[in-house]
């Protein structure tokens, strides 16, 4: 039942009241009670009427406006403690696959690199080493050859030059220098 209804209804039964009563509508004091009771009633009626109606419209929009209010702020926080676990958490596998990739990139890199450099490096030194005892081997090998055969060569070119050479004719003597005595 709405205000309106409850003031109209009111009114009617003032009417009547003030319609079934003679002479004057205040005349009697039972009557004037009466109107007096039935305002009161009325007044009261009509109180709780606008207030359950009030109450009931305030409470409903009050809670219409908490609860937007209310979902609005929680949201907001919901959404930013979301967004910062969300980024963390996101942050972290990137940072852990970005890492792992890197790294094993990294790694192969390296690997190629120490490979190709070791290898290089480990050429040079071979051959280097590899060089230097060849070289000393043949310098061994040709040296005892070349010793024994330079050494009969000279031997060989040394007595001849020292021992005069044979023939079948008797050997001529050159005259002494002047000054010097024959014995």
């Amino acid at each position: 039942m709405g205000i309106k209804n409850l003031i109209a209804d009111l009114i009617a039964r003032y009417r009547n009241l003030a319609e079934e009563t003679p002479g004057s509508s205040l005349s009697s004091p039972d009557a004037v009670a009466e109107v007096n009771a039935a305002h009161e009633a009325g007044r009261k009626a009509g109180y709780e009427v606008g207030h359950n109606e009030g109450y009931k419209a305030g409470r409903d929009a009050g809670h219409e406006a908490g609860h937007a209010e209310g979902y609005e702020a929680g949201r907001k926080v919901g959404h930013e403690a979301g967004h910062a676990e969300g980024y963390e958490a996101g942050q972290e596998a990137g940072h852990e696959t970005g890492y792992a990739k890197g790294y094993e990139a990294g790694r192969e890199a390296g690997h190629e690199a120490g490979h190709a450099e070791g290898y290089e490096a480990g050429r040079k030194v071979g051959h280097e080493a590899g060089h230097a005892e060849g070289y000393e081997a043949g310098r061994k090998a040709g040296h005892e050859p070349g010793y024994e055969r330079g050494y009969d060569e000279r031997y060989r070119k040394g007595l001849e030059a020292r021992t005069p050479p044979r023939s079948d004719s008797p050997p001529q003597t050159e005259p002494p220098p002047p000054g010097t005595l024959i014995e």
